[in-house]
């Protein structure tokens, strides 16, 4: 901790004032500074003392002030704030909010983290072993530090043991287990370490085997090889043992309690058998423990190397984020099982030998027709799990589709729900999962057939060796049929099961690897970018063509949804748009974007780059970070860059930490740049400060507010090379010529910067002008010699002035005059999850409606997901039941269980019956004596035991299908159900759900979870269901068998339940902490991939891969010590066991004589295979409550979410041509976001007659975008009434509303599918009416260029569209709905001139029929309203005609008008 200096505090400070442009040293302005203060680590935890901290708005002051302050004075002001400390830098802020706790407590994590992290040094010497045979030391003092992981230190006894867990579980049932309770990884284990070794491994094989030929099973096996071996070897002896005991110790045992020999020899043989099984239970956890530890670093190692692959790419080329997301959530976990279960396939053929060699020795060559259907088993079982493979692969397919949409609707929820699209996207989903479920009911059908042949298959060979070694006139004794049937029941069985795991194993992780190889060999962009010769050079393109790669799409990964294509695309099939694309994606393919382009920049030069919409100005930008692809010339860049990209991208955390993105702290830099970039007044009005937390995708921010924040972060990393795209569309009109004058001019002084704009009236202030078309440069040079040399950027100059009006036209020429006026909107950040809530200005506090639960917040916005703790209650297991099918299919289920699992054991009791009778008294002579037969072939009723012991096999095949096939429909209609629920559930959730809910928490949900639904909850039921009934059969056995048995059964059922009682917490909890630790490492994924290019512009990979490395390794510690602690629970019951088989050999030696060897036999056979069965269904029972954490947030879901009002109300539902007017009128109108926040909209009351376009103004957060909030129902009224042509719209359901009003965003919105699902999801419009609406918003000619037409694929965030495009698809989406009211929130943004001069071209003829209701961004555009709505702090203050409200040199409207004017010199 560091406490702070009294030097280190501050006063109130001015940060609204700004800066002479005129005398200002760029070098003084943001720079480091080597006077009084030092840049400060940004460390949060610290003995803070509060201090008030006052910041006056801008607004506050007066606009001559303002523009004859000075840099002295204003440096004066920070050096006094300075001096007592400044903004919260190391303590509480003005309202005493607490420092972000999570900040803190992440800042201390990483702390830790470097405090135990080792680097990876290649070592081939015999000491890298060194760490792992310390754990050879039979046992070791505890030594350890405190941030050693326990299992480092332990001692041979306590590895073997999982003893090193007991302190954990122990604390666990004492008190429960938090997340700060789980230590930190080890170092062994961590991510960082095998990351490192793989990729030395891989590296490798790339250099000798290219791409093409890499083999990623080659290098997996290169990594874990050792371990392996060793484990293999171990595995080897536990089987050795297995076979030991009932071949040799119980045969010698059976034939003794025939015999007379004294009991010391019974002794020895019971001895020998306990001990043998004694040490293959210990040697069996210790081949656990080793795979446990192999499969967590193998698992660290192919996701980090994976994530290392992802940040070093600028796009994600033909992948998507939902695949993505996918193999971080389920390949991880096969990838672990791979390792873990995957080496026990060894032991099925090792078995299949041992068996046949040992019974052709016992019984004979006929007995080898039973071999033979037990081994014919083995190649049906391969064939099985290549049919698993194979549909689980379709299914993993299927499943990214699902994960890839719900990621779509998430980032689009507003937008949907704007447009009432909520039927389109829940057919799409319920298509896909259709699809889904379709591929899981066969895999599920396979593995229940595999699962209920895997006990019996070993029964039915039994049954099939006696029958053929009796029919072939052989005798069979007690001895040798009940040691095949403990061979059977025991080794045998044993090595179906894991036959069948490891099978399914090695198919699933060899799919999980190819699916990541597929992105580790994806062709990254050729390092491209030259260093200039000449020290004066910044940037030169020299006859340079670029290009982007073409999006692929891939036909299984697709539109293949009926809605988005109009086809029934079955399993299997493909739609019509994947017939389009291309079969494999082609990294060759590219689309030019840039031609034979000459263009230099010197340094401290400001280029300014202008065209029309799709003309390449991104794509310039891209290429000077080196993003694109060259296809000829050069490309020559001095100098570090920083980039404001066009749609910003913001991080999910303080609002502080976004600027500085992981940089030192220099207050007064600092200070600087928020005053620059006019974040003051917003950070006064956040409730913590510039330590608030800031949502995903930056949702409790406006637009503006998000893009002046991407520029302060470029401004305070002070940097060479400043890219800029168009960073000044989201603001208005004064702050963008502060921000222009201030940063680009001032602050930015003596840098060089490419700055792209719609905005024109900057390009006079450029030293140079570029103007692009086509991706042509046709001129570059000053502004005036441009407008001389290049018609096309004059005509377009011009008719940027026509949009201004007539008597503004000859102050325009005068450079800079501001004329596009625009105002932050928070109803505009449409294209991520974003809220109209928010925006922190003025005194509304509107931020607070979305954060605050109390007026003592701590800018806290990401609600913290709650951590189960108890009992998995009742009710989730009644939710499973029911959606199941109820009690009674359950029931039914079960019962098929029952009678399965019954036969089978009748089968052998029936064979002890049938040993017992013997020959039947049967005599025979023997020279001349008649004696009684001892050969059971001889028995009278011989073909009576033979019918009975025979037709059991068919009994026993139809109940294993029967029931099989009972299982998988009913969990899967279950999973189906939940899921149908589940997403019903969050999709009608109002908007305050998705604000305050991270989007990789949801994903978690729909990916992870889900999975566990669907197939691990199901499988591990399945083996917990079919284990009881074996165990109840085993017991019964025992206890009819010995009936002293059951006194000693009530004891160890006692001790059973009681350590299941107290140590079931320890592994349940372990098991929600690894639930709750995979939300962030998803959310940080998802932002990563969405700010590639940003994060490599910084060059900021460093710090997103360790962020990534700390939230892994607590995830992954988390899945790790959940399957410690169930060894650990395991290798303990084992023990008790073994104390089954202990107490049946001590009965036989006390009752010889008294019990029929065959029944005793029978007794010691169940009771062998009862001491590995035991504990596996105890362990099975708290992994699958474990398991059923997944199933409880699911149900948490469905119970606790709150929906939305109902998209229909039957009762009443409006006119299908309502509204015929598109009257609205507002009385009274009082909301608020929640019912313990402020109110923001305070009475708005007013009238708007039909057809009518009013203009709404006014600063942010007066409440203008809370209009449409309550106009589409998003948040509902606290007070008044809004009707549309007379009907109170809080009266219809929420479909019959919002379906009849139409929204433009300012963001532009597109879906993955084809550019016809875009803008007709419904399929109601023809394509003559499609045609026409492109042609109307200019796009026309851009669709009918694409080969596929209005066929052609949009790919994920419509990424193969430039964002004017975007906006222009969107345009011609609102032209469509053809509603009679029309809400736009400034749709022009990203737009040129030229094509804005159409669009508003085309709203004035186009919506004549309709009423509009505009958020004026730029106050030229709502000069035509027919009236100006004005809002201030809630309320409408004017209402009347643009004309009216000039005329009053008073008005609120005509001196915002004024002060436009007044900021241009």
């Amino acid at each position: 901790m560091t406490k702070l200096n009294d030097d280190d505090r501050l006063p109130t400070a001015e940060v609204g004032e700004t800066v002479d442009t005129e005398n200002q040293d760029s070098s003084n302005y943001i720079g480091n500074h080597t006077g009084d203060t030092t840049p400060v680590p940004a460390q949060r935890h610290c003995d803070a003392q509060e201090k008030r901290v006052g910041f006056s708005s801008a607004a506050d002051t007066p606009s001559d002030r303002r523009s004859e302050t000075s840099q002295g004075e204003i440096d004066e002001d920070i050096d006094d704030a300075l001096d007592e400390g400044y903004m919260g830098m190391e303590c509480t802020l003005e309202r005493g909010y607490s420092l972000n706790e999570s900040a803190i407590a992440r800042d201390i994590r990483l702390e830790r983290y470097d405090e135990v992290a080792i680097k990876y040094k290649r070592n081939k010497s015999f000491s890298r072993y060194n760490p792992s045979l310390k754990h050879l030391i039979p046992y070791r003092k505890s030594e350890r530090e405190k941030t050693e992981f326990p299992l480092d230190g332990a001692g041979m006894f306590s590895f073997v043991m999982v003893s090193w867990m007991s302190g954990l579980m122990w604390k666990a049932y004492k008190k429960g287990l938090k997340s700060e309770d789980v230590p930190l990884c080890s170092k062994y284990d961590m991510c960082e370490y095998n990351t490192d070794r793989l990729e030395k491994l891989w590296t490798e094989e790339l250099r000798q085997k290219g791409k093409d030929k890499a083999s990623m099973e080659h290098v997996l096996w290169r990594f874990y090889q050792t371990r392996f071996l060793i484990g293999v070897f171990f595995l080897v002896i536990v089987l050795f043992l297995g076979f030991l005991g009932p071949i040799v110790f119980m045969r010698y045992l059976l034939i003794w309690l025939s015999s007379e020999e004294p009991i010391t020899v019974g002794i020895c043989w019971a001895v020998g058998l306990i001990f043998a099984e004694f040490v293959r239970l210990i040697l069996f956890c210790l081949v656990w423990t080793i795979n446990y530890r192999t499969g967590i670093r193998l698992q660290a190692a192919c996701l980090g190397l994976l994530y290392r692959k992802l940040i070093r790419m600028s796009s994600l080329g033909e992948k998507s984020v939902g695949e993505i997301i996918n193999i971080f959530a389920n390949d991880s976990q096969r990838i672990f099982d791979f390792v873990v279960v995957g080496p026990m396939i060894i032991g099925g053929p090792l078995v299949a030998i041992g068996g046949i060699i040992y019974i052709l020795w016992l019984l004979g060559p006929w007995a080898l027709f039973g071999m033979v259907s037990f081994l014919l088993f083995y190649p049906f079982q391969y064939c099985l799990s290549r049919m698993l493979g194979y549909l689980r692969c379709q299914t993993v397919r299927v499943t990214d589709d699902r994960v890839r949409m719900m990621n779509e609707l998430l980032v689009c929820v507003k937008l949907i729900k704007m447009y009432a699209w909520e039927k389109s996207f829940a057919s799409t989903i319920s298509e896909i999962r259709s699809r889904e479920r379709h591929l899981l009911e066969k895999t599920a059908g396979i593995q229940s057939i595999s699962f209920a042949l895997a006990p019996t298959v070993p029964v039915i060979s039994a049954i099939v060796t006696f029958l053929a070694h009796i029919g072939a006139g052989y005798n069979l004794t007690t001895a040798q049929a009940l040691c095949v049937v403990a061979y059977f029941l025991g080794q045998g069985r044993a090595s179906l099961n894991l036959l069948r795991f490891s099978n399914r194993a090695f198919v699933e992780g060899g799919a999980s690897f190819t699916r990541i190889k597929s992105i580790l060999v994806m062709e990254e962009v050729t390092p491209y970018r030259e260093k200039p010769s000449q020290p004066h050079i910044a940037v030169s393109f020299l006859n340079a063509t670029l290009a982007w790669d073409a999006v692929a799409t891939q036909n299984n990964s697709k539109n293949n949804s009926k809605l988005k294509n109009g086809g029934n695309v079955k399993d299997g099939g493909t739609s019509p748009v994947d017939r389009l694309l291309p079969d494999e994606p082609n990294p060759q393919c590219t689309n030019i974007a840039l031609y034979d382009l000459n263009l230099t920049a010197n340094v401290g030069e400001l280029i300014g780059v202008c065209g029309g919409v799709g003309a390449g100005k991104s794509s310039l930008l891209s290429a000077v970070l080196g993003h694109m692809r060259l296809h000829k010339g050069r490309v020559l860049v001095q100098g570090s860059c920083a980039y404001v990209s066009q749609q910003a991208w913001v991080l999910n955390d303080t609002f502080r930490e976004n600027i500085l993105l992981d940089e030192a702290f220099d207050a007064k830099r600092y200070y600087r740049v928020i005053s620059a970039c006019n974040l003051s007044e917003d950070i006064e009005a956040m409730p913590a400060g510039d330590l608030t937390e800031i949502g995903e995708r930056g949702i409790n921010l406006s637009g503006g507010q998000k893009q002046r924040l991407s520029l302060a972060r470029a401004v305070y990393a002070n940097k060479e090379l400043y890219l800029l795209d168009d960073p000044l569309s989201a603001v208005d009109a004064h702050v963008g010529h502060h921000i222009f004058q201030r940063v680009i001019k001032a602050a930015l002084r003596g840098k060089t910067i490419i700055f792209v704009t719609h905005q024109l009236q900057y390009l006079p202030q450029c030293d140079s002008v570029v103007y692009l078309h086509e991706g042509h440069m046709l001129g570059s040079a000053p502004h005036s010699t441009l407008q001389q040399q290049c018609q096309e950027y004059a005509s377009l100059f011009e008719d940027y002035i026509d949009t201004i009006k007539p008597e503004d036209n000859e102050a325009i020429k005068k450079p800079p005059q501001v004329q596009r006026i625009r105002q932050d909107s928070v109803m505009s950040t449409g294209s991520g999850r974003s809220s109209p809530l928010n925006a922190f200005s003025g005194s509304t506090l509107l931020y607070d409606g979305i954060i605050k639960d109390d007026e003592g917040g701590d800018g806290k916005l990401v609600t913290e997901e709650l951590l189960e703790c108890g009992d998995i209650p009742w009710s989730t297991y009644r939710t499973y039941i029911m959606a199941a099918g109820g009690y009674l299919v359950c029931t039914l289920v079960i019962l098929s269980f029952l009678l399965n699992i019954g036969s089978t054991a009748f089968s052998s009791w029936w064979l002890s019956m049938w040993l017992a009778a013997g020959s039947g008294n049967t005599t025979i002579m023997v020279g001349n004596e008649t004696m009684i037969s001892t050969n059971i072939a001889d028995n009278p009723d011989l073909q009576y035991y033979q019918t009975v012991y025979g037709c059991l096999i068919l009994v026993i095949l139809g109940t294993s299908l029967v029931r099989g096939f009972a299982f998988m429909k009913t969990t899967l209609m279950a999973s189906s159900r939940m899921h149908d629920q589940v997403f019903m559930k969050v999709f009608r959730s109002p908007m305050s759900y998705f604000d305050t809910t991270p989007s990789g928490r949801i994903i978690g949900i729909f990916s992870r979870d889900m999975d566990e639904v669907d197939t691990r909850v199901p499988l591990l039921m399945e083996s917990l269901i079919q284990n009881s009934f074996l165990i109840l059969s085993s017991l019964l056995f025992v206890c009819l068998v010995f009936p002293y048995f059951l006194p000693v059964l009530v004891v160890l059922m006692v001790v059973f339940l009681y350590i299941r009682k107290v140590f079931r917490v320890g592994i349940r909890d372990l098991k929600r902490l690894d639930n709750v630790a995979r939300s962030p490492l998803f959310s940080h994924i998802n932002t990563t991939v969405s700010g590639l290019a940003t994060i490599s512009a910084y060059g900021k990979q460093n710090l997103f891969s360790k962020r990534f490395l700390v939230l892994f390794d607590e995830s992954n510690c988390a899945f790790y010590l959940f399957n410690c602690a169930m060894r650990w629970l395991a290798v303990r019951l084992d023990l008790l066991a073994l104390l089954v088989t202990s107490s049946t050999a001590l009965f036989s030696l006390v009752l010889r004589g008294s019990v029929e060897a065959s029944f005793a036999g029978l007794a010691l056979a169940y009771a062998g295979q009862l001491g590995g069965i035991f504990q596996y269904s105890v362990r099975l029972s708290a992994e699958t409550e474990a398991k059923f954490t997944s199933v409880q947030r699911l149900n948490n879901c469905i119970k606790f979410l709150v929906s939305e009002a109902p998209p229909v109300i039957e009762s009443n539902r409006p006119d299908p041509v309502w509204p015929q007017y598109g009257r609205i009128s507002f009385r009274n109108v009082q909301m608020k976001y929640r019912s313990n926040t402020p109110i923001v909209l305070k009475g708005v009351t007013f009238a708007i007659d039909s057809l009518e376009n009013i203009g709404v103004v006014g600063r942010t957060g007066s409440g203008k975008s809370s209009l449409g909030v309550v106009l589409f129902r998003l948040v509902e009224l606290a007070a008044g009434t809004i009707r549309i042509d007379g009907i109170d719209i809080s009266t219809l359901g929420l479909d019959d509303l919002r379906s009849h009003l139409s929204i433009i965003p300012q963001d532009p919105v597109l879906f993955i599918g084809t550019i016809r699902y875009n803008l007709d999801p419904f399929e109601r419009h023809t394509d003559a009416e499609l045609w026409s609406a492109l042609e109307k918003t200019s796009m026309k000619e851009r669709i009918s260029s694409l080969e596929a037409g209005l066929s052609a694929p949009v790919v994920e965030n419509g990424e193969n569209f430039s964002v004017g495009e975007r906006q222009l698809l969107c345009m011609a989406r609102a032209l469509l709905r053809n509603s009679k009211i029309l809400f736009l929130d400034e749709a022009t943004a990203s737009i040129d001139s030229e094509t804005d001069s159409k669009i508003q071209r085309t709203l004035k003829e186009s919506f004549t029929n309709c009423t509009m209701i505009t958020i004026a961004h730029r106050l030229n555009t709502v000069m035509w309203c027919t009236r100006v709505l004005v809002m201030d702090d809630g309320k409408v203050v004017e209402f009347d005609t643009p004309a009216a409200l000039l005329a009053n040199p008073t008005s609120v409207f005509a001196q915002m008008v004024a002060r436009a004017q007044s900021d241009s010199p």
